[in-house]
């Protein structure tokens, strides 16, 4: 079994793991969750289709380890999606400082290196 093999369904869990907490985070309406998305000047709406996204991308990604490997592709997919939105809110919607996006880089490239990985196995 090579590094990479080892590593993906680690990889794979972690992020989907924390996928699914922050998922549902926003879906619960934690207090912060609520503030981030008011600070993003984004409508509450628009935290429920977030949370959505970003609980069954990392559901997908949880069942792939074991069941269906292309529900991990398409979690993988819907992180990465999710996480480019994420950044350019970090960098230009709210003009935060570039340490606020190294959170969502780091899953954004996760999701891709899942998805590239498993594509590329198919």
């Amino acid at each position: 079994m090579s590094t990479i093999e080892t590593a993906l369904p680690i990889v794979q869990g972690l992020l989907g793991l924390l996928m699914v907490g922050a998922g549902s985070v926003k879906i619960i309406g934690i207090d912060f969750a609520k503030k981030d998305f008011e600070r993003y000047d984004y409508p509450e709406w628009f935290r429920f289709v977030t949370g959505g996204i970003e609980l069954i991308g990392g559901l997908g990604l949880l069942v792939g380890i074991v069941f269906a490997p292309i529900l991990a592709v398409i979690g993988g997919l819907l992180i990465a999606a999710t996480m480019i939105g994420a950044i350019l809110t970090h960098l230009f919607r709210v003009d935060d400082p570039l340490w606020r996006s190294v959170g969502p880089t780091i899953y954004f490239i996760a999701g891709l290196f899942v998805t590239s990985y498993l594509v590329l196995s198919f």
